[in-house]
C-alpha cells in the first residue's frame, strides 16, 4: 500500500487584507513547510471507504478533509472502487499547522499516482480549493507567497536550513472565531507590507527575515488565550524571535541549533509540547522520496 508524508505549515508572514462577500478572507501570506509530518497510507483495494487514525479525534468522517478529497476525485474523474486511509498523526490537530489540509493533499497525490491522473497545476489548485484554502500550498509546499484566499501561489527562495522550535499548548483555537473577531477590529489594524520579508528571503538575510515576521491575527488570538500571550512574553524574555502560526495556537521560534538543543534538554514547564524541525522544500513526499530526502538532508 502506498504511503505518503505531508509536512506541517507555518506562516512567516500573515496579513488579512479583507473579507469577501462569500465569507472568505483575502490574505497575504508567506508559508513555509517544516519537517513535522503526518503519515498517510492509502489502500486502493476496498469496496467501502474507511478512515482510521489512532489517538486523534477527527470528528465526523463526512466532514473530514480526507473523505471530502476522495469523494471529489472519485466523482470528478469517475474512479472505481473505494479506498481505506490510515493516518499516523504527528502534527497536532487544530494547531494552525495545516495538518488536515496536508492529509487531503497527500490523498490527492496518492490518488493521482495510483490512477495516473495527469493534472495541470491549475487543475490541482482548483481541486484543492474546493477542500480548503491551505490545501494547494500543502500539496506543493516549500516556501511560497500566497495571496487571494491562499490559492494564488508564487514560489519564493527557500528559507535557509535554520533550526525551528514549535510550541503547542495542547488546546485548540477556533479559526472562524478568530477571523470573526479580527473583522471587528480590522479597520484599526495597520497594514504591513510583505515586501520586506520577500526581500529578506531573496537575500537569505537572517536578520531581515526575523525583523519581518508578522501575523496580524495575533492581535485577536493573544487577548483571548492567556496561555499564548504568556508564552510569547516568556519567549521575549529569552530573546527568542517567534511568531504565531495561522490563527494559533502553535507558536514557532527561529533559533540556533545550540539553543534548540539546550531547550529540548531542559524544557520550560509551561511551554507545552516542543517539536524541533527544519524547513523542507516540498509539501508531500512519497515514502521513497521521504527516505531519500532525509538520508541526504536532515534526520526526521
Amino acid at each position: 500500500m502506498p504511503t505518503y508524508y505531508n509536512a506541517a505549515k507555518i506562516n512567516l508572514f500573515l496579513q488579512v487584507e479583507g473579507k469577501r462577500k462569500d465569507g472568505y478572507h483575502e490574505l497575504t501570506s508567506v508559508m513555509q513547510s517544516v519537517s513535522l509530518f503526518d503519515r498517510v497510507t492509502v489502500d486502493f483495494e476496498r469496496t467501502v471507504f474507511s478512515l482510521h487514525c489512532g489517538g486523534a479525534d477527527l470528528g465526523p468522517t463526512e466532514k473530514n478533509s480526507v473523505y471530502r478529497m476522495w469523494r471529489l476525485l472519485k466523482e470528478r474523474y469517475d474512479l472505481p472502487g473505494e479506498i481505506a486511509v490510515t493516518l499516523e498523526k504527528k502534527i497536532p490537530v487544530g494547531a494552525g499547522l495545516a495538518g488536515g489540509s496536508g492529509n487531503a493533499a497527500a490523498v490527492l497525490r496518492g490518488v493521482s499516482d495510483h490512477y495516473r491522473l495527469v493534472l495541470s497545476e491549475e487543475e490541482i489548485v482548483a481541486v484543492c480549493l474546493e477542500i480548503g484554502a491551505d490545501v494547494a500550498f500543502c500539496f506543493f509546499g516549500g516556501t511560497m507567497l500566497a495571496t487571494g484566499i491562499g490559492e494564488r501561489l508564487k514560489p519564493l527562495p527557500p528559507l535557509p536550513n535554520w533550526d525551528i522550535l514549535l510550541f503547542n499548548g495542547g488546546f485548540p483555537v477556533s479559526t472562524p472565531e478568530i477571523f470573526k473577531a479580527y473583522d471587528e477590529i480590522a479597520l484599526g489594524v495597520e497594514q504591513v507590507p510583505v515586501e520586506m520579508m520577500l526581500h529578506a528571503l531573496e537575500k537569505g538575510s537572517r536578520e531581515g527575515i526575523l525583523s519581518s515576521l508578522y501575523n496580524g491575527l495575533e492581535k485577536v488570538t493573544f487577548p483571548r488565550y492567556a496561555a499564548l500571550r504568556k508564552l510569547s512574553d516568556q519567549l521575549k524574555e529569552y530573546a527568542l524571535p517567534h511568531l504565531m502560526s495561522g490563527s494559533g495556537p502553535t507558536v514557532f521560534a527561529l533559533v540556533s541549533e545550540k539553543v534548540a538543543q539546550n531547550l529540548l534538554k531542559a524544557p520550560h514547564p509551561e511551554w507545552g509540547r516542543m517539536d524541533h524541525v527544519h524547513p523542507v522544500t516540498k509539501g508531500i513526499f512519497s515514502e521513497e522520496e521521504f527516505n531519500t530526502y532525509f538520508d541526504r538532508n536532515i534526520k526526521y
